[in-house]
Parts: structure tokens; sequence; C-alpha cells
């Protein structure tokens, strides 16, 4: 059935609202607050109905036209119809609106802070291969290989190997056995990684001879061993800060969690130093989820004393390799679990003068109320969900904390995901 409405609004997940004709809220990818458009239903839900979009009998101001051949139909983007500077508005409310369902007091607004690059941002990329050695991204909501052969939102060194590798006909010798091809660029010296990804419960590997000719196309090629576990040899990635005149870098291996928009993670990494006090505290921070020391390592080079937690422990491996080639000497590192780490150390007593999380999209959960029982005087969280970031403040401000600053932070343009900084100081 179609239907004629006018959206409201774009949602989290990057979806328009509107309400149909008998009241019902539909949901419909595509489209820009103010547009009035012409929608069929694909799907009802108790409460909504899905739509997709037939036709726009109103543009908003802010719509342009999508630059890349594959939108619509490629699930990895969802907002290249509307203009950069819409896209920030956009993740501005959505975030302020997440946190005010939760029924917290807001900070002033602060403006997204944009990418340097709203294009070619991305350092690292994962594509599907699929049986039949297609090489792409799968379809939104569906396991559908779209084939590709460049990616707007990838660097240009990426998309070298991709076009090489796909009209070198490598997919079709890979689909038997590989799952996943990566595509890694290494910031600060420009060499590109490619690491496969053997398909679940595949004993089946790829001829020897093919991987020796994939080194032709990139710096280093590897061979995951499964999804279970990973028996290669590590290749090494590294990037240059230099936030606030501190000179420093990092390196981290392919198994490890890094954000793929590096231009932008320095200036996120610029903005929390900011936040802090500055002069900084010569005092005590926690660095939960540090990763491989991408807070860690600038917080003890601004003069705190760091301790820092990380369940994956290759990344605490490098977060420990990035604190000596820094010269440091006031971090301390476990690898744990976050929530088992955070609870002996309020047992023990401990006490931080501040607090970093930068935790995966699920957020802290429960025991972020543990937080306030180690007296930090600000809590500085990176999130990249907004209603697991509203979840967890409100449970530090129950104990005690008011929010007084909150900046989205534009991580993964042209997408509907958002970053952001919540800064929470002691009543």
């Amino acid at each position: 059935m179609e239907h004629t409405l006018t959206i409201k609004k774009v949602i989290a997940g990057g979806k328009g609202l509107g309400t149909l004709s008998d009241g019902m809220v539909a949901m419909v990818p595509g489209t820009l607050p103010g547009e009035t458009v012409l929608v069929r239903e694909t799907k009802s839900h108790r409460g909504y109905r899905e739509a997709c979009l037939v036709r726009i009998l109103d543009a908003a101001p802010e719509r342009v036209e999508p630059p890349c051949p594959y939108y619509g139909r490629c699930g990895g983007c969802d907002l290249q119809h509307a203009a950069y500077s819409a896209q920030l508005a956009l993740k501005q409310r959505i975030l302020r609106e997440a946190l005010t369902r939760a029924h917290l007091e807001l900070p002033p607004d602060d403006p997204t802070l944009a990418s340097p690059l709203p294009f070619g941002y991305r350092f690292r990329l994962r594509l599907h291969l699929d049986q039949g050695g297609r090489l792409g991204f799968h379809e939104q909501a569906s396991n559908t290989v779209v084939p590709i052969d460049r990616c707007l939102l990838a660097t240009e060194p990426i998309n070298r190997v991709i076009d090489a590798f796909v009209h070198g006909g490598w997919p079709r010798g890979l689909a038997a056995a590989i799952a996943t091809v990566e595509l890694i660029h290494s910031p600060a010296d420009d060499t590109v990684a490619v690491v496969l990804q053997s398909r679940p419960k595949q004993r089946l590997r790829p001829d020897a001879g093919l991987i020796a000719g994939l080194r032709s196309l990139a710096d280093a090629v590897v061979l995951a061993a499964d999804r279970s576990g990973d028996a290669a040899a590590p290749v090494v990635f590294c990037q240059d800060f230099g936030p606030r005149g501190l000179s420093y870098r990092l390196s981290w291996d392919h198994r490890c969690f890094f954000q793929v928009n590096a231009a932008q993670n320095a200036r996120l990494v610029e903005l929390a130093l900011d936040l802090l006090p500055h002069p900084p505290l010569p005092g005590t921070a926690l660095d939960l989820y540090c990763g491989m020391g991408n807070f860690t390592i600038p917080l003890a080079l601004a003069g705190l004393t760091l301790t820092s937690v990380e369940q994956n422990r290759r990344s605490i491996h490098w977060a420990q390799v990035n604190s000596r080639a820094a010269g440091l000497t006031t971090t301390r590192f476990f690898a744990a679990d976050v929530e088992h780490q955070l609870q002996a150390l309020v047992a023990a007593g401990a006490r931080f003068d501040t607090v970093l999380l930068d935790p995966p999209r699920q957020g802290v959960g429960k025991v972020a109320a543990l937080l306030p029982l180690l007296q930090p005087a600000q809590v500085l969280s990176v999130s990249c969900d907004p209603a697991t970031l509203a979840r967890d403040l409100a449970l530090i401000v129950a104990e005690g904390y008011r929010l007084v600053r909150l900046i989205p932070v534009d991580m993964f343009p042209q997408t509907h995901h958002i970053e952001s900084v919540a800064l929470l100081e002691r009543i």
C-alpha cells in the first residue's frame, strides 16, 4: 500500500519518521525532515510500520545527489542524500533527543565536530566475499553482497588495492575459502595490508600461490586462522599525534581496535585533552576500555598518572609498547574485563581524579553506577551509541554528577553513526 506523508524528523538509525493517515508512525530510509514523500509499506510492527521511498514530492533544500553509484543498494551509507552541514545538524539533534528521553538535564548546545574529510576518511575497510566471487558490502538488512570496485569513504591507497584486487580476478580465486577481505591503511607510513578471514568452520585454505600473488597488490597479506583465533604473525600500523604540542606515535596490529577515521581521531584526542583542566591536574586518571592507549598516552604525557583497563590482551600489549616508546613511567595496565576490574578497584577503595570511558557500542552497563564510588572530580565519556550513552550517564548523574558538556563528533560521515564526548562533574 502506498501513502503520502511528511517527514517530521530523522531518528537514530538514519530513517525519516512520519505519520500515516491512520495515525500510525512510519519509518522511511533516504528521507529528510520537512520532505513530502510517496512511500510504500514494506513491513508492519506493533506500533509502527516500515516503508520504502517511492518518490520525493517536495524535497528538502538540504537534499543533494548522492555521489556514490552504489548508494541505495549498498548498506554501508545512509545519509549521502543529505548535504554535509545537514548531516552534522541531524546528528546533534539525534544525540540530544536520546539524552532528553533519559530525563537528563542537557548543557547548552555544542555543534557537531565536523570530520576533516567527509569522504576518503576510512583507514580500515571490511568487505564481504560471497561464494560466487562477488566482493563488496552487504545490502541493508541482508547477506546479499553488492559488488564494488571502489568505496568513496575509503582512503585512496585502499581504493587502489580494491581496484587491483577486483580487476585482477582475485575474488573468484579466493571465494571458496575466504569470507571477508579487510584492508587496513597505516596512517603514518601509507602502507596497506590485506587481511583474509576464512569461512566459519572452513578447513579449505587458499592456494599458496594465490596468497603469494596477492603480495604484489599490497604491502602485507595476512591469512587469519579462523574466527575463534588468529595464528597469523601481526602486521603493525602506526599514527603520529601532536595535540597541545605533545608529540608521540601509537602503534598497533591488525587484531586491535582503532578509530577508522584517523584525522578525526586526532581531533577527538585533542578535544578530550581540552575538556580536562588546563593545565592538567597533577593527579590520577582511570582509562576504561583503553585499547592500545589512544587516550592513555596523551593523558599521561599531559601529566596524569594513569591506570588503564582493556580486555583485549593484544591491545594491552601495544598500549604497553606505546607507553614505553613515549618514555612514560606513570602508566599501569590491566588486561581484564572492565566490569570485574572496576568492581575490584571499588572494593579496594581506589580513588581517581578523572575517569575516562571509551566503551564499545553496548556501553558500560549497570556497573556505570560504580564509577561515582571512585570519587572522580570529572568523568569523560566517549561513546559511539547515543542510546547506551544516555543509559550510562543517567546512572552516573543519579549518584551526584551533572552533565556540563555534550559534543557530537562526526567520526563516520555519510552514515547515521554518531560518536560523542560527554563531560560530567561532581556536584
